[in-house]
């Protein structure tokens, strides 16, 4: 790996006026105010009065919308009809005031944040079960435009390219993309502009509402040209499952997107069809990658915004395989905050372009800071390859401070294994044992270890404190399975970027297991078990370096998500078992923290 030549950063204003002078932000909050209003009264709805509400309002502000940037641009225009839409109701006076009111000042913003902003408020409307399954969360314009410029970044002309969104809903990527593309032909005439973007672009969406959000914002973009034309802008948005499509027989020259996210049941011929990037759980944005990459000519581009947990996941390794055989990553973007990137998610983002075809490469990466004035701040971090077997982890830096961490990872050869250990998720999934939790001891009943037992400052301490916890389980035949008798270490299963620490571990002391025979351990704990009788490491040396700084920054550049995964933490590089004397020694003087820190650093230094 190299570093990367310049600590300096990158600077990304947006522009806060809209298109007739008006101030952006202040009509933004007005939106923002108005849709907190139509939010609580969906709130007190069934969910079926709900999808209603939510096509009525949407409908209301695409008309309104339509509406009022016809009148801007001194033409009559018929709104397009929509595809597949449902038949909504008529909404309350006050309530379709408040919506044509939104949809009138929409007008004022550029196409894409105003598409933005409706779909913010359609989507906020729908209920949060519904959203969640089919990922309806749309791209806020910040990240959009940093997407674009990255797909330009790494090759994409868009005087000439042809473009797939294959989950457009709103036209957070078509509409700004079809302004690009009539910049570069600024001299053709409005008919050779409105055929060549009819030729070049094309969107698939399964909901209708963001299908017609998406087509409709492309006719806004191109209002001005189609009242000289005389010409309307065709389908360029088709309502489909985009799992169900194949791959045209001329390919793009990008394949750009928001896909949704989550898991999701296959069917069997589904599963068949994307098995190559598929082990174990079906997550909807992997594949929509592997859609990507079908659907990309060799030479080509796919730019996405997922979740980070593909570059280092068990369930993704197959997806990892693929992309870098077929699809080398050329870029990758941290979003810095999880928080208030995406409207009702909490989640680490990444923005990242593949060259569909290239061969081994160099990627760039960068870290993404979001200031409240919408502006972007750009920080280069370092470039570096693929691991040689891309199926493995993706240890990338997220942080300046990480860069160097990462360096000292790739020196390092050994892992939990060699170690001497072997990680487990805690056997006992509690609420389906509900009945066999106790406060009391008595016979047949062994000590219930929760997450709360292992303490930030690496201490085990037996508690039950917490809401639905007992301190005790009651064994009965066939529970076999659900007793430990080893001693381990225990670490907690979930912890968040946000946290001082995302290790936080605790050796579960041998003289707690010969007092009560055996213990049950519940599964937000993960086990690291030794693969023998006597490790090359001990159970409090393993221990202490896990609560480490050092160990702490390693992690963070492996893990993807929240979860604190057994697959994780057997791939994190370790330095080496014979080096950890001077470590051992000091927990044996009970040298004070800043010691063991010092040597704990000094353990991946000098790896």
């Amino acid at each position: 790996m190299r570093a990367g030549r310049h600590r300096t950063t990158e600077f990304n204003q947006r522009e806060n006026v809209g298109i007739d002078g008006t101030d952006q932000n202040e009509i933004i909050v007005k939106q923002q105010n108005a849709r907190v209003m139509l939010r609580a009264i969906a709130q007190g709805m069934p969910t079926d009065d709900r999808f209603a509400f939510a096509h009525s309002v949407g409908r209301e502000l695409v008309q309104s919308w339509w509406s009022a940037a016809c009148k801007h641009n001194t033409v009559s225009l018929v709104l397009r009809r929509a595809q597949k839409l449902p038949v909504s109701g008529s909404l309350d006076a006050p309530i379709s005031s408040i919506a044509e009111s939104m949809g009138a000042l929409a007008a004022h913003l550029e196409p894409e944040i105003a598409a933005y902003q409706i779909g913010l408020t359609y989507t906020s409307l729908l209920p949060p079960s519904y959203r969640s399954l089919h990922g309806m969360f749309y791209t806020p314009p910040v990240l959009t435009e940093r997407l674009i410029q990255l797909s330009e970044e790494t090759g994409v002309d868009w005087a000439t390219c042809r473009v797939l969104d294959p989950a457009c809903g709103g036209g957070a990527f078509l509409a700004p993309i079809a302004k690009h593309i009539i910049a570069q032909l600024s001299e053709c005439s409005p008919r050779i502009l409105i055929e060549s973007i009819s030729n070049r672009l094309r969107g698939y969406e399964l909901d209708p509402f963001g299908a017609w959000l998406a087509q409709v914002a492309l006719d806004v973009v191109l209002l001005p040209f189609s009242a000289i034309a005389g010409k309307k802008t065709p389908h360029l948005v088709t309502v489909c499952d985009s799992l169900q499509k194949d791959p045209p027989r001329d390919r793009f020259d990008l394949v750009i997107g928001n896909p949704p996210y989550g898991r999701s049941r296959l069917s069997p011929d589904l599963r068949d069809k994307f098995k190559r990037g598929l082990f174990g759980h079906a997550n909807l944005y992997g594949v929509f990658t592997d859609i990507a990459v079908r659907h990309t000519r060799i030479g080509g581009v796919i730019a996405f915004v997922t979740p980070t947990s593909f570059l280092a996941g068990e369930y993704f390794k197959n997806l990892r395989a693929l992309l870098g055989s077929e699809a080398p990553p050329q870029h990758f973007d941290f979003v810095a905050a999880r928080k208030g990137v995406f409207d009702d998610v909490l989640q680490e983002t990444l923005l990242a372009t593949y060259r569909r075809g290239g061969g081994p490469t160099v990627a760039q990466v960068k870290e993404l800071h979001i200031a409240s004035d919408a502006s972007l701040k750009v920080v280069p971090l370092t470039s570096l390859p693929l691991p040689a077997d891309p199926s493995t982890p993706w240890i990338l830096p997220r942080t300046i401070m990480q860069t160097t961490t990462v360096e000292r990872l790739q020196a390092c050869k050994h892992h939990l294994v060699d170690w001497g250990y072997t990680v487990s998720t805690g056997p006992l999934v509690w609420n389906r044992f509900k009945d066999q939790l106790h406060s009391r001891k008595a016979k047949n009943r062994l000590p219930l270890i929760w997450a709360e037992a292992v303490q930030t400052d690496g201490r085990f301490e037996w508690r039950a404190t917490k809401r639905n916890h007992q301190p005790w389980f009651e064994i009965r035949d066939r529970d076999q399975w659900l007793i430990s008798k080893q001693q381990c270490v225990l670490l907690q299963r979930t912890t968040a970027k946000e946290q001082h620490r995302r290790l936080i571990a605790a050796a579960l002391p041998s003289t707690f297991i010969e007092k009560h025979g055996a213990v049950v351990i519940e599964n937000h704990l993960n086990m690291l078990k030794p693969l023998g009788a006597t490790p090359p490491v001990s159970a409090e040396v393993l221990s202490v370096f896990l609560n480490s700084a050092a160990a702490d920054q390693a992690f963070r550049c492996v893990s993807g998500s929240v979860a604190v995964s057994a697959y994780e933490l057997e791939a994190l590089p370790l330095p080496s078992p014979h080096a950890l004397e001077g470590l051992r020694k000091l927990i044996g003087a009970r040298a004070d923290r800043s010691e063991i820190e010092s040597e704990c650093l000094r353990l991946y230094q000098e790896a």
